[in-house]
């Protein structure tokens, strides 16, 4: 599967770009578009926790599995706007045979938007290609 298909399987994202992927750690780019907006202009808590979740299932895949969010939680800090850059990075730190657990960060410039972590459950392994 390439990064298209594992990303935007469940929710389409328009304009996201992946910049690092390695072994349990995955960085996404993308650009707030005013669709993914609130009524006041700023990025919409449930996008925001979408691309996390996405993005930590996209690290567990990094891990050689597929997996599923058993829990998330989610700190909004700031907000952004339309047409903002942000960066989405997502690291592991749990690596287990049944869970995994990721923690995701989204930034705008050097603000940070969101601190999110996710315990996954791991529901199959990645075939070798």
């Amino acid at each position: 599967m390439n990064f298209d298909s594992l990303f935007n399987k469940t929710v389409e994202f328009r304009n996201c770009g992946l910049v690092t992927y390695e072994k349990g750690n995955v960085t996404v780019k993308t650009v707030v578009n005013d669709t993914d907006t609130n009524p006041y202009g700023f990025t919409h808590g449930g996008y925001l926790y979408t691309l996390c979740d996405s993005l930590a299932g996209l690290v567990g895949y990094s891990l050689g599995n597929y997996v599923v969010s058993l829990q998330g939680n989610i700190n909004y800090i700031r907000h952004a706007t339309c047409g903002e850059e942000l960066i989405l990075t997502g690291k592991a730190v749990h690596d287990g045979k049944t869970t995994k657990v990721v923690e995701t960060e989204i930034r705008s410039d050097d603000r940070i938007i969101c601190k999110c972590t996710f315990t996954l459950y791991v529901v199959g392994t990645v075939e070798k290609e």
